[in-house]
């Protein structure tokens, strides 16, 4: 199975959103080998600059925002989310990531001139950043760039050298950033999934330091499934049954994160033949499909796809009519891009 690092997987990467279609890295030798002390691990200093803070700790966000991020990062509620994001717009329109999260929605629906308008409005919050708070300020700037980018990619005339130039420049604020403040969490979560990005596109880059940055990341279910899918695509399964798993001990509740742990038994069952890994994988993908009214289309084909890959792994038959998933629900759910309800039942 092939799992492809886009642009899409760039634009939710830069909002702090991780779907099942991405690619990364290379080893995290230092991932320690229990699931208990990756799960453990403290969490950094905070300080005035943190997005994801721990718990009991202020920031300068309002209400809204912050109930967005929990609903999206942590429970993967996708229609909670949006409902806040709604209305941070009106109560939080000084916040880059109300704008950066909104995204998301109109980027799933092909909705690229919105895309553009978000990622402007992104780019021009973080710059008012600038006198108050300097790292969220070229940190938000670099992400309203890289959303313009999947704008530029995605536009009908296609538009590859405006993204890339654009992707420069990305980098440049990062690394602004990291100068001001080189171990904020925020930074790292944000630049840490970036560089995996360069690092699979661009040969011969440093994926250990991209990787460095994601263990010293927060929150830190995000950063552990960063790992789980870096570990997936180099096929060091140990490690990511380690990483997901420490995930899931974090936020039991995220169904993307079943669908991980669904998605992994079945490559394993795949490959080696097992018919118990297999069946496991098949209950959870469907344990993670009950969480559909809350889930992105895109999340929800695909474990439907993977599911019907499984069972066909499963009864040693051909997997052909196992794609397709995603035209079929949009079809259904044409103006529709989260909350579904219009789905086939599972046989």
């Amino acid at each position: 199975m092939k799992f492809k690092f886009s642009l899409h997987t760039l634009l939710t990467f830069a909002t702090g959103v991780t779907l099942a279609q991405s690619t990364i890295l290379a080893p995290i030798s230092q991932l320690n080998p229990t699931i208990t002390a990756v799960a453990s691990k403290p969490a950094p200093k905070p300080n005035s600059n943190m997005l994801f803070p721990a718990a009991g700790n202020n920031t300068k966000q309002g209400s809204n925002v912050e109930r967005a991020k929990e609903s999206m990062f942590r429970d993967g509620n996708y229609v909670k989310a949006r409902q806040y994001l709604n209305s941070a717009l009106k109560t939080e329109p000084n916040e880059p990531l109300t704008y950066a999260m909104n995204t998301l929605y109109p980027f799933s629906a092909g909705d690229y001139e919105s895309v553009r308008d978000y990622g402007e409005k992104t780019t021009r919050a973080a710059q008012r950043l600038m006198k108050t708070n300097p790292l969220r300020g070229n940190l938000y700037q670099g992400v309203g760039l890289a959303i313009l980018s999947a704008y530029e990619m995605k536009k009908a005339n296609g538009g590859a050298l405006g993204a890339l130039s654009k992707l420069q420049k990305v980098f440049e604020y990062m690394d602004k950033a990291k100068k001001i403040e080189p171990n904020n969490p925020e930074l790292n979560l944000i630049k840490g999934y970036m560089d995996l990005l360069l690092a699979v596109n661009v040969p011969f880059s440093d994926t250990n330091q991209a990787l460095e940055q994601l263990q010293n990341a927060q929150p830190r279910y995000l950063a552990l499934r960063g790992m789980y899918i870096g570990h997936r695509d180099l096929k060091e399964y140990d490690k990511a049954n380690i990483a997901i798993d420490a995930a899931r001990k974090i936020a039991p509740q995220n169904p993307e994160l079943t669908y991980y742990k669904a998605q992994l038994l079945a490559i394993r069952g795949r490959e080696k033949n097992n018919e118990t890994e297999l069946k496991e994988s098949i209950k959870l993908f469907e344990v993670a499909y009950k969480g559909r009214d809350r889930l992105l289309l895109s999340t929800i084909s695909q474990i439907l796809s993977e599911r019907c890959q499984a069972k066909a792994a499963l009864a040693k038959t051909s997997n052909e009519t196992c794609y397709g998933f995603e035209a079929k629900l949009k079809q259904d759910n044409p103006n529709l891009v989260v909350g579904l309800t219009k789905l086939p039942a599972l046989n």
